[in-house]
């Protein structure tokens, strides 16, 4: 299923190039910040940091993915490696990124424990994933998602691991239907994210703490 091709279409959405720039806005990275992405994909986050003149680093469980992201991100450094089990130092990392990947993890306490160990005190973490909310939760079935999270419950896991919660949000509401909601809901998700009917409903759930 995560072949190149499913990886270029999802890449080449508007719903992907307003999450990478929100997740950017999130980060906050500093022109030397050391950058990590759990779950780069077919690396397309990776060259849209590398575009804004980052080079970071990619891991991915998947070996397609890491040859997908080494060839769209050439200078950025791309490795094979489990979430929760990550092959740098302890406080190595000033930005780590997560983009899609926690609805996969069958332990994402685990995950954000070695995540937390890989970021330097005050380092930020920036999430994005489903929101299980959404109305119409088939526009993100995935027969490879494990679990999927709601605001408050994706606040509560990132606390217990050790980080201090600084902004949560959702974006992209839904709108009677799924087309109309990609047509219409996604071009305009800044007006929806102030209506209190949407905000907690959005499809995609962004979150941003900090490592205490």
């Amino acid at each position: 299923m995560y072949d190149e091709e499913y990886y270029r279409y999802r890449e080449s959405t508007r719903d992907f190039r307003v999450e990478a720039k929100l997740l950017y806005q999130l980060l906050r990275p500093e022109p030397d910040s050391r950058i990590l992405e759990v779950g780069c994909g077919g690396g397309a986050f990776l060259s849209f940091l590398e575009a804004r003149g980052h080079r970071a680093v990619g891991v991915d469980v998947l070996e397609e993915a890491v040859r997908l992201a080494t060839r769209a991100a050439p200078r950025s450094t791309v490795l094979r490696a489990d979430a929760s089990r990550l092959p740098f130092p302890d406080a190595h990392f000033d930005r780590l990124v997560s983009h899609h990947l926690v609805e996969h993890l069958e332990d994402i306490g685990g995950a954000l424990r070695e995540w937390r160990r890989v970021l330097r005190p005050g380092g930020v973490l920036v999430v994005c994933t489903p929101n299980r909310l959404y109305p119409s939760p088939r526009i993100f079935e995935d027969p490879g998602h494990v679990h999927l999270y709601d605001r408050r419950e994706l606040e509560g896991a990132v606390s217990e691991c050790g980080f201090l919660v600084t902004e949560s949000f959702t974006v992209f509401p839904h709108l009677l239907r799924d087309r109309v909601s990609v047509a219409v809901g996604v071009p305009l998700y800044r007006l929806f994210c102030r209506l209190p009917g949407f905000r907690d409903r959005g499809r995609s759930l962004f979150l941003s703490a900090v490592r205490e």
